[in-house]
């Protein structure tokens, strides 16, 4: 069966092909580290994003076949539960999701053309309350468009404000901006429009910035198709400290890098998504580059999209990855399958790189 954007995509991968082939003949160390699937959907469901909550359950939306969010509970068992919280009408696209207070999650809803290709003007920030139902995820809830964008075009990844969790850094992939969302007086406005967050005339496609996140003061972001993350002084209410520009932190052989974390254990070490590569890459503080999940033919970890790592006492060294199942980049060509969650332990990894840099503050 031939899905609605595979024509797209077969001339997509025709070009994209020769490129991965070049990129990937050039590697960083490979190091694996412990994995397991916690859990998987069926062909073609694409994972766009997760959030961990506090009480280590995982929410998940996804941007295909449908715009839905999901919840994944007992995760730490053998045993996971997967549980369908709600799927859209309005859009058939969810990017991102947050929770800005307690059972409250703010969620970028659009509408698409085909995976990644949005409609300007189609986009909003959508309100999921779970309070009516006392905290259940198969009842009682609300769910409605609190902000709509009519100025954004396809938006990609959202950050929280550390002294305003209720106000959004908003990713816009294709307008190369971000916005500024203030969800409690539902109300939106720009925030930055900086250097290398734009989309080049040579992508593949018209896709700029993709994952933010704030981290000590800075903003900062991905673009995909160069593979590399940036950075840049912000205030305390989101807006670009004035004479502030934008600075490369690492470029990385790739092909395309999606979302990224930073690790709780020593708040430096970055966590990236290497969605056409099939790998999860993680850069030391001193910039040193680490394959530690997956390889481009193998289906270990299939187009890998966000990481965010575990919060409940004993899983902060995990880092929880969503996949799209290389449906944008199949795995020989060929092979897909349907999104999943893999937790991967980062604890080898990240103890072994605290070795390195006690060893090295004894030589210094």
């Amino acid at each position: 069966m031939r899905l609605p954007w595979t024509s797209r995509l077969l001339s997509l991968l025709a070009f994209i092909a020769p490129l991965v082939a070049s990129v990937l003949a050039q590697s960083y160390p490979y190091n694996p580290l412990p994995m397991r699937y916690i859990h998987q959907w069926p062909i073609p469901w694409y994972i766009q994003s997760l959030y961990v909550r506090d009480n280590g359950d995982i929410m998940i939306t996804t941007v295909w076949p449908v715009a839905s969010v999901w919840v994944l509970t007992e995760v730490l068992t053998d045993d996971p539960k997967a549980t369908h919280i709600y799927t859209f009408d309005q859009v058939n696209a969810t990017t991102a999701i947050s929770e800005t207070q307690p059972d409250v999650f703010s969620i970028i809803g659009a509408n698409q053309t085909s995976l990644g290709v949005g409609i300007d003007g189609d986009v909003g920030i959508f309100e999921l309350d779970l309070r009516p139902g006392n905290g259940s995820y198969t009842e009682g809830f609300t769910i409605q468009e609190i902000v709509h964008m009519s100025e954004a075009g396809l938006c990609g990844s959202l950050a929280q404000l550390p002294k305003e969790p209720t106000t959004l850094l908003v990713a816009d992939t294709h307008k190369g901006v971000v916005w500024r969302v203030d969800t409690l007086k539902r109300t939106y406005e720009l925030a930055a429009k900086e250097d290398h967050m734009h989309w080049l005339p040579w992508f593949i496609t018209e896709f700029g910035i993709s994952g933010v996140k704030i981290h000590n003061g800075y903003l900062y972001w991905t673009l995909s198709y160069t593979a590399t993350i940036w950075r840049i002084a912000i205030s305390d209410d989101g807006f670009p400290l004035p004479d502030a520009k934008p600075e490369e932190v690492k470029w990385i052989r790739s092909v395309f890098m999606d979302n990224f974390e930073f690790a709780p254990r020593d708040n430096a070490t970055i966590f990236a998504a290497l969605n056409a590569d099939n790998r999860l890459l993680a850069i030391a503080p001193d910039g040193t580059p680490t394959y530690v999940a997956g390889t481009p033919d193998e289906m270990i970890l299939t187009g890998p999209t966000s990481p965010a790592f575990g919060k409940v006492k004993g899983d902060t060294n995990t880092v929880y990855v969503a996949t799209g199942g290389a449906l944008l980049n199949p795995i020989n060509g060929s092979i897909i399958e349907g999104g999943r969650i893999v937790a991967i332990d980062t604890t080898p990894y990240l103890e072994n790189l605290s070795e390195q840099l006690d060893l090295g503050d004894e030589l210094r």
